[in-house]
């Protein structure tokens, strides 16, 4: 069974270093493009939750956070809900550049993968999702007790 953390760390790793180049033309890291593509995709974030779902200390994120803000990618706003915490929010500024590494990013995978077999890619998202879903659910039951 390890054999497949170590091939979707491999498969992970050559993707990555495929898409480097694209990412760096915009002086941001893939880590930091992950980080805002989520921000993008879900509007705003506590930044303690998405340490939690990037698997990256908080104090970690916070430099990246300084780092995207002062590129105008990102502002902190006050949660309404609970006026000690702070959220993640993405600015239009952000929808742009998103919107552009991902078309480049998009563009540079599907010439890659253009000669796997037709559906394949379609089948392996849905089994991928069905593996994130299976995981983050034994991963509640563990702390649920």
């Amino acid at each position: 069974m390890f054999e497949l953390v170590e091939l979707l760390s491999q498969v992970n790793t050559k993707i990555f270093r495929i898409l480097s180049p694209i990412v760096k033309v915009y002086h941001i890291s893939l880590t930091e493009l992950v980080l805002l593509w989520k921000v993008n995709k879900n509007g705003t974030y506590r930044i303690t939750d998405l340490a939690k779902e990037v698997g990256v200390p908080f104090s970690t994120l916070t430099g990246v956070f300084d780092r995207l803000e002062n590129k105008e990618y990102l502002v902190r706003i006050h949660d309404s809900k609970d006026r000690r915490s702070i959220l993640i929010q993405g600015t239009p500024k952000l929808k742009e550049l998103i919107d552009t590494v991902i078309m480049n990013a998009d563009s540079e995978l599907t010439g890659l993968l253009d000669t796997l077999p037709p559906g394949f890619i379609d089948r392996f998202l849905v089994d991928l999702t069905q593996l994130h879903t299976h995981l983050l659910q034994k991963e509640t039951d563990i702390k649920n007790g």
